[in-house]
C-alpha cells in the first residue's frame, strides 16, 4: 500500500473514531459535573476511541490480520486513553491560564492530538517514531480542533440537537486530521524507508525512524508473507549516520544486499538505493 493511501485509510479509521469518541461520551451526562471529572472522562474516551482507530490501522491495512488489527486497537486503545487524560488536564490549566477563548480551545485539542501521537511509544516503543507522532499529532489537532471549534460557533446559536450533531461532526473532523497527520509525519521525517517491488506486499512502503524487524511473523515490522522468508529474519537498525542489516541467527537463509550474500548472523551497512531480497520478495531500501 502506498503512503498517500495509508495516510488516508488511516484518516479515515480516526475520523471512525472520533465518531465512536462522540458516542461513548455523549452517552454520559458529563454537563454537571465537576470539570476536574469530567475533563479526565471525556480526555480518556477521546484519546481511546481516535488513539485505539489510528493503532489499529497497521494490522488492518499493512497486515490485514484479524488478530494484529485487534491488538493494535487494544493497546492504541489503553495508551490513547492513559495519555489523553493528561493531554486534556494540561489543556484545561492552559486554557484557564490563557483566559479561556477559542484560541484555548484549539490548544487545547493540540495538545490532544500531540498525546494521542505520543501514545505509539506504548505500541512502538520507539521514541523517535513517537515524537514525530506527537508532531503530527500536534498539527492535526491544530487544524481538526479550528474545525471544531469554528463548526461550534456557527451553529452557537441552534438547539441542543444540532449542537450535538456538530460536536460528532467535529470529533469526525478532528480524528480525521490527527488520523491523517500522525503517519504522515511519520512519513516526512523517517531517516528512510523500505519499498516491496515484488510478492504478496508488492507497493508497500514502510518508513524507517529507529529500527524494523523483517520476516513472515507478522507481529514483526515489515511483513513479507513468503514461504522462503523465516519467521523472523531480519532486523534494520539505525548505526552512526545511516542503517546497517543484521541477518538473524535463526534465519534459514541469507538476504542478498546487492550483489552481497549477508549470511545468518552476520550485518552489512546499507547504502541509499539498494535492493534486498528476502526470499522471493524483493525490497528496495532507501536512505535519507
Amino acid at each position: 500500500m502506498s503512503k498517500r493511501l495509508q495516510v488516508y485509510y488511516t484518516a479515515v479509521l480516526g475520523a471512525l473514531g472520533g465518531l465512536l469518541g462522540w458516542w461513548a461520551m455523549g452517552s454520559l451526562p458529563t454537563e454537571g459535573w465537576n470539570v476536574w471529572l469530567a475533563y479526565p472522562l471525556v480526555g480518556a474516551g477521546i484519546g481511546m476511541a481516535i488513539a485505539g482507530a489510528i493503532a489499529s490501522a497497521e494490522g488492518a491495512l499493512l497486515k490485514r490480520k484479524l488478530a494484529r488489527t485487534a491488538a493494535g486497537a487494544v493497546r492504541g486503545g489503553f495508551a490513547g486513553a492513559a495519555f489523553g487524560i493528561v493531554g486534556l488536564l494540561v489543556a484545561e490549566l492552559l486554557f484557564l491560564w490563557i483566559g479561556g477563548g477559542f484560541a484555548g480551545r484549539i490548544v487545547g485539542w493540540m495538545l490532544m492530538g500531540a498525546a494521542i501521537g505520543w501514545s505509539d511509544i506504548v505500541v512502538s516503543r520507539q521514541r523517535r517514531r513517537a515524537l514525530h507522532g506527537a508532531l503530527g499529532g500536534l498539527a492535526g489537532g491544530l487544524i481538526g480542533g479550528a474545525l471544531y471549534e469554528g463548526l461550534t460557533q456557527l451553529f452557537l446559536a441552534q438547539s441542543g440537537a444540532a449542537q450535538i450533531v456538530v460536536g460528532g461532526v467535529g470529533l469526525m473532523l478532528l480524528g480525521a486530521a490527527i488520523g491523517a497527520l500522525v503517519p504522515l509525519a511519520r512519513q516526512v521525517l523517517a531517516r528512510g524507508e523500505l519499498r516491496v517491488l515484488s510478492g504478496k506486499q508488492a507497493g508497500l512502503v514502510r518508513e524507517l525512524t529507529e529500527a524494523a524487524t523483517i520476516g513472515r511473523y507478522d507481529g514483526c515490522d515489515l511483513y513479507l508473507p513468503d514461504g522462503a522468508v523465516s519467521w523472523k529474519h531480519a532486523q534494520i537498525a539505525r548505526s552512526g549516520r545511516g542503517f546497517a542489516l543484521a541477518v538473524l541467527p535463526e534465519a534459514e537463509r541469507g538476504v542478498l544486499v546487492g550483489q552481497r550474500e549477508i549470511a545468518p548472523g552476520d550485518s552489512a551497512a546499507l547504502k541509499g538505493g539498494e535492493l534486498l531480497v528476502f526470499g522471493e520478495t524483493r525490497v528496495l531500501f532507501v536512505g535519507r
